[in-house]
This record gives structure tokens, C-alpha cells and sequence, in this order.
């Protein structure tokens, strides 16, 4: 099909992804013209490739998008252009008579809001008010909601199967947009507002075909495996993808240390319950304990979310078998630093919708295991000091190992909680490469007003220590003007043993962490797995948080009784029964006061189960490392186990008993 010979509207280079899975991005360049056509060809001196009727095209958003712009900029100017004719059209079809009122609706408060945000801005030039701030931020809380609402109507039109009806709408500024294969006219006209967008051509002519193979233009690769990311199993809608069926119920391999079941495990998908009880204020908690570390403070149980700090530490593995054994297998050192940046900066991905509520604080002894077999996935951690608080963690997967140790410290700013974390976290590679990292700062933003959020700020070095080969990543702080598109971006430079500058690295902790390769290549080392919908119905979890406390049938009767997952006031929030977890958290707390005073008497310590101080303690070597005092080792105990059937001989093994 030729290409409107009307005027030119915009045009520029975005990346397409290829229909084939794991075949990355290639650039392309879209035309859009003034009668709402919309163009492509692989470069501007060559013939169109294809063209769809944006008028008649459905829209929908998804964060695993199959175009990208180049820049936030780019995003926002192609928004506003299709926008132009998105709204204007009006379909009579049965489809879209349901929704357009409620998206013309949603279009007018938009504009009110964004109108009223522009004014308070320009306030705010002369006249610092609090006051204004507040209102802003609520604004920008407002016009977000707004999106979802949008995004939300989009995905209940009739007859889309597009994969964006298990998506949800990422924060403004991001820049991608995709197109995919449905073919629903006109079934959500006017809902541009994602930060991601996907229209659907209503005719197949309209579809954007890849190129040929000997296309000589720039490929963007996203090394990811299927099933890996999310454990939603949603991937790319192509044609090519698995059923929901299968993608749900991945099967277990067999594990290298104590899971010989080789069963399919299909982990759930929400919590129990949803968010249950009061949220009590923060601030006000924090105002009565003034120069106090917060460990010591007995929190209403209102203020934890049903995952213990153990469990928070597994969290930062979700991406982490992928990416390490990538690094593992990787032939060049800047290759290896990358993937292993990248694997540093996803942990931090889970903590996107979370705001206020904090893990559950373990008991001194108590455990969690994480075995994941369709992950590579091996984890143990354990609560190692009452006070402060430590925790030591370790992990194994494909070509890779990860030990960490350490604790979170606190400084109360008036406006917002720091969160430092001290300790040592190492990740080292079959192939000889051991890594350091330093983690930055979180705090959490707007504790006396406003909507809250967490933010990460500050430096993260990655360094390989046998070369002092280094990776400093950047967390930078959102800009007070920006609102939420200025929060979240990473940037990063890896640096030779000589101190110079190699490569430079960019993207959003939780988005997607890219290495650029030259002014016009960008390789993305890593992309976030979708939210689930509505995540703050779930204490804002990810999928794979969501799975994290769930007893499955692989390992039914085989976790030890010091395990995260048997500790009942953690059950009983995670069910919405908070009266008898606050009588339970009371109770197991009494508890552990008692046995610390029975040590303390005898003039004992305590000394952990699976792991032990290390007499090496160089700034590159955890405190506790794996291993207990008497050569036990997690998972060689959890295999016999398994396979005498006999139970765990640990102490501690009434902590959590209720009576």
C-alpha cells in the first residue's frame, strides 16, 4: 500500500519490536500525515513499508510495548499527535458505545486537571507555598488515577483479546508505545493518556510487518528467556505465545539440592485478602520516637505487610537467575558488569507501589527458603542478630552465586524516612568474577502530607574486585517541578581498572535498565515483568511477592518450623483477621523477649543455624557467610529430609507455637 500524499503532521525514528520472541528491537521510521495515516520504512529515503488509518485503529496500553521512542520527549510529542485523532473519532459500532461517554468523561477531567496543575506551577515560580505543593502532588495523585480509570475501561472493551487486558498502566514519561495484531475498531477511542500505547489496525494490511533479515539498520536486543520475569507468564502477543494454561503452571525441574519433585507448580496470582486494617499515621509514630532506631519501636501490626524482612531480601532475586546466569556465560567484562548491574538495579523494582508499610520484623532464628525451580532459583536467609537487626542471605543458581548480610538504619527528615542500608553483598561467577555491591539510600517521600511514595536515591557501585574493574549507577531524585515522570531514572558509567570511562548505561529501577552502545544503540539488559492489576489492593506486590508467603505442594511438610511461611500473625494479616494478628505479633514478640533474657542470664549467644561469622571480614566479605557453626548447610539438610521423610532437627522449633 502506498503512503498518504497528503502533508507530513510528524515523523522520526522508533524502535519496532520483531515479531520473532527474543529477536530485540530494529529502528524504524514513522510518518504520521495530516489525514491520520500513519507511515513506516526502515530508513527516511526508502520506500513505506505499510500504513494503518489511525482514526479506525483500538488502543490499549501494556508496559511490554512493540514500538519505543528514543526519548520521554519523542513519547510525549507522538502522544500529542495521535492523540488529535483518536479522540475525534467516534465509531457507531456496537464496541465503543459503552465507553465513549465514560472516555470523554475521563478526557474533560483530564484537561481540567492538567489545566489547574499548569496554573499551580507557575504560582509556585514566585511563591513557595507548602500549601500549593500539597495540592500539586495530590493533582498529579489525581491525573494518575485517572490513567488507570482510562486504562481500566480500555481493557473491559468487548471483544479485545489484546494482552493488555492483564497490563497495567505505567507512570507518564515512559517512552514506548506498541502496536500489535487486534483487529477491534474503534473499541477505545481516545484512551492515549498511557504512558505506553498499542494501536491495532483495523484491516490486516494495516499491520507493520518486520524487516528482512539483511535490513543493515540498528537492533535494540532484550535478552530475556520465556517464563522468565513474571509470574504471570505473560508475554508478547505475537501469534507464537503459549496458553495462559501452560504459562501458569510452569513444570519444576529437578533441583541440584533438595527439591527432587518434578511436578508443575502453579503459583496464585492475589493475596487472600486484600489490604486489611487502618493505616495508621506514620508520622505521627515517628514524631513520638524522635532519635530512635526504629527496630527497637513495637509497631502496630497495621503497619507491616504479610511478607516478612527475609522475604524482602528474596524479593531483590526475581530477575536475578536470569540476568547472573547471562553474566555467567558472558565472554566479555563489560558484558558481565552490565548484566550484573542490571541484576543490582532490578531488585529494586518490587518496591515501585510500595509506600508505607514495612515487612514484618523476623523473630532471632526464624528462617525462609525461596526454591525455585523454574527459576534456577536456590535461596536461604535467616535473622542472625536481634539488634540490630541482621539479616544473612544466600543464593545459588546456573554458573553463579550471592551472599548478603547486613542491616537497614533509619533518619527521620520531618517530611520523609531514610532508609540506609549497611552491609556487604556479593555475587560471584563460576567463571572467577566476584562482585561487590553498595547499595544507595531509600526514603520514603511525604510522610506529613501528600500522597507517599518510596524513592531511591544516591550512588550504587558494582566492582569486580580481582580488577577493580567498576560500575557506578546513579539513583537520581526526583526534580520538585517534575512530578511523578521525574522519579524513578538510573544512569550509569563502568569504568576500566585505569579509571576511564568504557560505557554508560541508563533507564528506571522500575522499568528497564539499558546499556548504550553507541549514539544510536541501545541494548537492554533488563525489562520489569507487568504489575498485576491494581496493585495496591495488594499491598502493591509484584506477582512473584504475591507468591512468596504461599505454601505450594512441592514443599508441603518439607519446610523446617522456622520458616517465614509458618509464622501465624504473619498468616493471619495475610488472611485480614488483623485483631488476631496484632494478638499473635504481641504474643511470639513477648516470647523472644524471654528467650533473649534466659541467654543473656546464662551468659550465652546465640549462634545461628545456617550460617556463621566469618573470620575474614575485608570490606569485600559479609559478616555471616553460608554455612553453620557445625558444617550444616541448608540445603544439604533440606534434601535428607526430603528424602528419608524425616523432620528438621533445628532450634527454635516452637517460635512460632501460639500457646
Amino acid at each position: 500500500m502506498e503512503a498518504s500524499k497528503v502533508p507530513i503532521l510528524h515523523s522520526g525514528w522508533v524502535l519496532k519490536k520483531k515479531k520473532k520472541k527474543m529477536q530485540g528491537y530494529a529502528k524504524r521510521w514513522l510518518v504520521l500525515f495530516e489525514d491520520g495515516t500513519l507511515s513506516y520504512a526502515i530508513d527516511p529515503e526508502k520506500e513505506s513499508r505499510g500504513i494503518i488509518d489511525v482514526p479506525h485503529a483500538s488502543v490499549s496500553s501494556d508496559i511490554r510495548h512493540d514500538l519505543k521512542m528514543l526519548s520521554d520527549a519523542d513519547f510525549e510529542k507522538w502522544r500529542t499527535m495521535l492523540r488529535k485523532f483518536l479522540h475525534s473519532y467516534s465509531s457507531g459500532a456496537d464496541l465503543s458505545s459503552n465507553l465513549d461517554p465514560a472516555m470523554t468523561s475521563i478526557g474533560n477531567a483530564d484537561a481540567l486537571v492538567q489545566s489547574s496543575i499548569l496554573t499551580l506551577r507557575s504560582f509556585l515560580s514566585y511563591n513557595q507555598s507548602p500549601e500549593i505543593s500539597t495540592v500539586l502532588a495530590n493533582l498529579d495523585e489525581l491525573q494518575r488515577k485517572h490513567e488507570e480509570i482510562r486504562q481500566t475501561l480500555t481493557r473491559r472493551a468487548p471483544g479485545d483479546h489484546g494482552i493488555s487486558r492483564s497490563a497495567t498502566p505505567v507512570g507518564h514519561g515512559s517512552a514506548g508505545m506498541g502496536m500489535g495484531a487486534s483487529a477491534t475498531a474503534g473499541a477505545a477511542a481516545g484512551a492515549m493518556g498511557g504512558s505506553a500505547v498499542s494501536t491495532h489496525s483495523a484491516a490486516d494490511e494495516g499491520d507493520f510487518y518486520d524487516a528482512y533479515d539483511d535490513f543493515d539498520g540498528v537492533e535494540y536486543q532484550i535478552e530475556e528467556e520465556p517464563g522468565r520475569g513474571g509470574d504471570e507468564g505473560v508475554e508478547e502477543s505475537d501469534g507464537e505465545s503459549d496458553s495462559e494454561e501452560t504459562k501458569e503452571a510452569l513444570p519444576v525441574k529437578a533441583a541440584p539440592a533438595g527439591n527432587p519433585q518434578k511436578q508443575q507448580i502453579s503459583y496464585r496470582k492475589e493475596l487472600p485478602a486484600p489490604v486489611s486494617g487502618e493505616e495508621v499515621s506514620l508520622f505521627s509514630m515517628l514524631k513520638k520516637n524522635v532519635g530512635k532506631d526504629l527496630s527497637t519501636i513495637s509497631f502496630p501490626v497495621t503497619f507491616n505487610c504479610p511478607l516478612s524482612l527475609l522475604q524482602a531480601v528474596a524479593e531483590e532475586y526475581e530477575y536475578g537467575p536470569d540476568l547472573l546466569e547471562r553474566a555467567a556465560q558472558a565472554s566479555d567484562s563489560l558484558e558481565k558488569i552490565s548484566l550484573v548491574g542490571a541484576f543490582a538495579v532490578s531488585g529494586y523494582a518490587s518496591t515501585a507501589h510500595r509506600s508505607s508499610r514495612k515487612p514484618f520484623n523476623p523473630l532471632l532464628g526464624e528462617t525462609y527458603e525461596c526454591v525455585r525451580a523454574d527459576r534456577d532459583l536456590y535461596f536461604v536467609a535467616e535473622k542472625v542478630v536481634h539488634r540490630p537487626p541482621i539479616v544473612a542471605a544466600f543464593a545459588m543458581g546456573k554458573g553463579w552465586k550471592a551472599s548478603s548480610c547486613g542491616t537497614v538504619k533509619n533518619k527521620f527528615w520531618g517530611k520523609s524516612l531514610e532508609l540506609i542500608s549497611e552491609g556487604c553483598n556479593i555475587v560471584e561467577l563460576d567463571s572467577g568474577e566476584k562482585y561487590s555491591i553498595s547499595k544507595p539510600s531509600s526514603f520514603m517521600r511525604n510522610l506529613l502530607a501528600g500522597n507517599k511514595y518510596l524513592e531511591h536515591v544516591g550512588d550504587m557501585t558494582v566492582t569486580e574486585v580481582n580488577t577493580n574493574q567498576r560500575l557506578v549507577i546513579q539513583f537520581k531524585e526526583s526534580s520538585m517541578f517534575g512530578g511523578p515522570a521525574s522519579r524513578n531514572h538510573v544512569t550509569g558509567a563502568v569504568y576500566d581498572p585505569n579509571g576511564s570511562e568504557v560505557a554508560s548505561l541508563k533507564g528506571k529501577w522500575d522499568e528497564q535498565f539499558s546499556r548504550q552502545i553507541d549514539k544510536d544503540h541501545l541494548q537492554v539488559l533488563w525489562e520489569a515483568a507487568p504489575m498485576p492489576p491494581n496493585p495496591a489492593k495488594y499491598y502493591g506486590f509484584t506477582n512473584f511477592a504475591i507468591s512468596l508467603n504461599e505454601i505450594t505442594p512441592d514443599i508441603q511438610g518439607l519446610l523446617p518450623p522456622t520458616d517465614s511461611r509458618l509464622r501465624p500473625d504473619q498468616r493471619a494479616l495475610e488472611e485480614g483477621d488483623v485483631d488476631k494478628a496484632e494478638e499473635l505479633k504481641a504474643t511470639l514478640e513477648g516470647r523472644q523477649r524471654e528467650r533473649r533474657k534466659e541467654l543473656e542470664e546464662s551468659g550465652q549467644t546465640y549462634e545461628p543455624q545456617w550460617f556463621h561469622k566469618n573470620s575474614n571480614t575485608g570490606p569485600n566479605d559479609p559478616e555471616y557467610v553460608y554455612g553453620g557453626a557445625n558444617n550444616n548447610e541448608y540445603f544439604q539438610t533440606r534434601q535428607s529430609v526430603a528424602e528419608n521423610q524425616t523432620k528438621w532437627d533445628v532450634q527454635g522449633a516452637n517460635m512460632f507455637d501460639e500457646n
